[in-house]
């Protein structure tokens, strides 16, 4: 179970003792465009810097990044935000194939910043033993990602808001790269209340507010942290900024047990959306409910649990639109500063949200398009304004694209490529577009403001966006599998596994088996591994047909191939041996077991 201790908004908090505080142990489509080209990738792109891009800059850029929780895009919630469309989506590119890879705040979170899908950094929960700045710390990830490669550069490195859980009186200091002096996250038990947040400083004294909305006060921060930055502009800087919203305002009651309740907006903009309801899309609360696991026994949502729904929606509307102001100040004072023209902008969350698709009431957790496809726009110097590109990028992206862009080499262990943001697409040199990931989860699933879990929510996905195709194939810890053609169902209604012909689904098993364990050049190259540079089959090795060998399997449409089929039909199934609510590598097993790929 997880907790969360209630702080009483009656009593400062310099009274109260430090045993009294617990870590927060919560968080918690259109069809398929034609996939643009607009990637090209790199042997050698983990070890070049970006000398062309910056050649004509005096200084290397500025990085700030706005990191909303839990905010979805499949629900247009960027649609009611008119501010951030006018300083950033009209003003830069948006990714409208950009995921996050697992669907939770703490591995989500750290994913972004360490470029590792959560097999590899190992933090896979919200709590600890295998979540929360507990585990983050324990697992020494700080001695090696993209603030401490920032900081060797000359960066100044700044953080305002919730980082992950479990940032906590006792455990409140700067992870290593960022600047002890800029460092205010959240604290537990407060980093979910909108009107009592409590933010720490490195070295200093907890800071209790009550009265004042949380997005506000860090919009304040943010103001005097940028003024303090612009006094020496020759230094480069990242800076995060992350208020809690449109998350659930999250609490414990005296008998222990976890509170959801729907976000609490600023109460200059309560009743801005009322009588919104929730997109009635195709997946929303169907009569028929084809899914496995859980998911598959879920009962259709009464009119009551619908009329919940919408108040929800309403309310993260609402409380997102502090957020919307934070990004015009921000922006504004950037410009006063003189400092916009050489700072990238970045807007994005941690995870999606669903509300009401099939039949889930609230939260995220699946490997469905609500909970991973999330909001990603960027501007800057050399980035398109007002488009929208298709290229397909996850948070493991993302360091080697703060990288590039900074003119840093980007280190070979990252488990993703840059982004493609520049218009000017030599600078990616022959970086491979990204086709196929990775979407894990080893935890329960939990439905917020209810109080269902369900301890099947293990699951392994291999999501596949390329010319002809967008798939997901999932397994499940339960033995049971899906199987999804989004170019046809894109809101993923018909799970279509049963039908679907084996020599598919056998290249989707080896896929998934190279991408359950990669690391590295092996995630961003999943086929070579298969192949293992024998680009032919082996019946075209044995007759020496150098022809056939030149060309390499880079897709799943040279993977295709008819001479292929025998060799995928013998390669191994990838299943699970238990429903572990933790990541073991033991427990991820290939079928039969005495095989291997």
């Amino acid at each position: 179970m997880r907790t969360l201790a209630l702080l009483s908004t009656t009593l400062p908090v310099a009274i109260l003792s430090i045993s009294q505080f617990a870590s927060v142990a919560v968080s918690a489509s259109p069809a398929q465009e034609p996939l643009a080209q607009n990637i090209q990738g790199s042997n050698e792109h983990h070890s070049q810097s970006n000398d062309h891009h910056h050649s004509h800059q005096s200084q290397k850029p500025n990085f700030l990044v706005f990191l909303t929780d839990d905010q979805d895009r499949r629900m247009n919630s960027l649609d009611h935000l008119p501010l951030v469309k006018k300083y950033i989506r009209d003003q830069g590119t948006e990714f409208t194939n950009y995921y996050t890879t697992t669907a939770m705040c703490c591995p989500s979170r750290v994913s972004l910043w360490s470029g590792q899908f959560a097999h590899n950094h190992n933090v896979t929960d919200e709590s600890p033993p295998h979540g929360s700045y507990t585990k983050f710390v324990a697992q020494n990830l700080e001695q090696n990602w993209l603030p401490t490669w920032l900081q060797a550069a000359g960066y100044s490195n700044n953080y305002i808001g919730k980082f992950i859980n479990g940032v906590s009186p006792t455990l409140k200091r700067a992870p290593k790269g960022f600047d002890k002096d800029h460092w205010e996250p959240l604290v537990a038990p407060n980093i979910y209340t909108f009107y009592t947040p409590i933010f720490a400083t490195n070295d200093g004294p907890l800071e209790a507010h009550t009265g004042v909305y949380q997005t506000d006060i860090i919009s304040d921060k943010s103001i005097a942290i940028l003024d303090g930055l612009a006094q020496n502009k020759s230094n480069p800087f990242l800076f995060v900024i992350s208020p809690t919203a449109p998350h659930d305002e999250v609490w414990l009651t005296p008998a222990g047990g976890t509170i959801f309740t729907p976000p609490v907006p600023a109460k200059r903009h309560e009743g801005l959306f009322k009588g919104a309801k929730a997109p009635r899309h195709p997946s929303f609360n169907p009569d028929k409910n084809d899914k496995v696991s859980w998911v598959g026994s879920l009962p259709k949502l009464t009119d009551s649990e619908v009329d919940r729904i919408d108040a929800i929606y309403q309310a993260r509307l609402e409380s997102l639109q502090a957020t919307d102001e934070l990004v015009e100040r921000v922006i504004k004072r950037l410009e006063e500063n003189g400092q916009l023209d050489n700072t990238y902008i970045v807007y994005t969350t941690d995870n999606g949200y669903h509300l009401g698709t099939h039949r889930m009431f609230a939260g995220k957790q699946t490997a469905y398009e609500e909970d991973t496809n999330i909001p990603f726009i960027i501007r800057g110097p050399g980035i398109a304004k007002g488009v929208k590109s298709n290229a397909v990028a996850t948070h493991t992206h993302f360091p080697a694209t703060v990288l590039k862009l900074a003119g840093l080499p980007v280190p070979d262990e990252l488990d993703a490529h840059s982004i493609p943001v520049l218009e000017n697409k030599a600078v990616y040199g022959k970086d491979q577009p990204t086709e196929a990931f990775a979407v894990e989860f080893w935890s329960q699933a939990f439905v917020e403001n209810a109080t269902a879990r369900f301890d099947t929510n293990t699951y392994k996905s291999v999501r596949l966006i390329g010319q002809g195709y967008n798939l997901l194939y999932s397994v499940w810890c339960t033995g049971e599998h899906e199987y999804y053609d989004l170019t046809k169902d894109p809101f993923q209604i018909k799970n279509i596994y049963k039908k679907t012909k084996p020599s598919l689904l056998n290249r989707l098993d080896a896929l998934l088996n190279v991408l359950r364990t990669c690391k590295g050049p092996t995630c961003r190259d999943p086929w070579s591994v298969i192949h293992k540079g024998d680009q032919g089959s082996h019946e075209d090795n044995n007759n020496n047909n150098n022809d056939n060998n030149k060309k390499a399997v880079r897709s799943l449409n040279d993977a295709l191939s008819e001479k292929y089929d025998a060799f995928y039909a013998n390669l191994p199934k990838f299943g699970f041996k238990d429903c572990l609510q933790y990541y073991l590598a033991e427990n991820e097993r290939t079928l039969p077991e005495h095989n291997e790929l």
